[in-house]
């Protein structure tokens, strides 16, 4: 029987949705308006005790400090005032690179807190059903929720690698895993219950989006 979690304020597709016109609209704030909401997405992360932002941040650290220096360094501007090397940064390069780090941080802290408060049966259930209507132009939906699911399952089983004695554990029994019976698993998929709010939600969404699109092309 899966595990249950207490449903959230919205439903899986309504956080889905949300999340997908939220990282466009990202691309118009502004580095104050990022780090608010940054903020209060850490707090709420805090709150319910969800380390797995964590995890991703620990692992693409070195990927955040390329982005910034690559900003850094290669965006016209003024040079850093005391920088007594040949290359130096400029300040738009710095707020321009704080600005893209921020962003992605924003972004993975948003699906950090969808992964904490669903679990895999509603995300997969809200993939699916929100990519239902592209079955008619072939889309193959039910093989993108079983190789959705082993990613999931994957993201839970890598928890268990960030201790060394869980990692040997693994390499111990690597070399019998052939022997071992696969487990079968059953995907179910369930149509979330939309209440008013989810309804308010998404109108409120496709306004949001109608307004940005007008804007983009006018």
């Amino acid at each position: 029987m899966p595990d249950l979690k207490p449903t959230f304020i919205i439903n899986t597709i309504t956080q889905l949705s949300s999340f997908l016109v939220f990282s466009v609209l990202m691309n118009r704030l502004s580095l104050t308006h990022v780090l608010t909401i940054f903020s209060i997405l850490m707090l709420a992360l805090v709150s319910i005790k969800a380390t797995h932002f964590l995890r991703i941040l620990k692992r693409m650290k070195w990927f955040f400090l390329v982005m910034l220096i690559i900003f850094a360094f290669n965006t016209p501007g003024q040079h850093i005032q005391g920088w007594d090397y040949l290359f130096s940064p400029t300040y738009e390069g710095l707020a321009s690179g704080l600005l893209q780090v921020f962003r992605m941080l924003t972004l993975l802290a948003v699906l950090s807190l969808i992964m904490a408060i669903n679990t895999k049966q509603q995300l997969i259930s809200g993939f699916y059903f929100m990519l239902l209507p592209l079955q008619s132009v072939g889309l193959k939906i039910e093989r993108f929720a079983a190789r959705l699911w082993l990613t999931l399952e994957y993201v839970e089983s890598a928890k268990q690698l960030d201790k060394p004695q869980n990692f040997l554990n693994q390499l111990r029994q690597f070399g019998q895993t052939n022997n071992t019976p696969q487990a079968e698993f059953c995907i179910t998929f369930k149509m979330p219950v939309f209440k008013l709010i989810d309804i308010t939600v998404l109108i409120s969404l496709m306004v949001v989006s109608a307004y940005v699109l007008l804007k983009a092309f006018t």
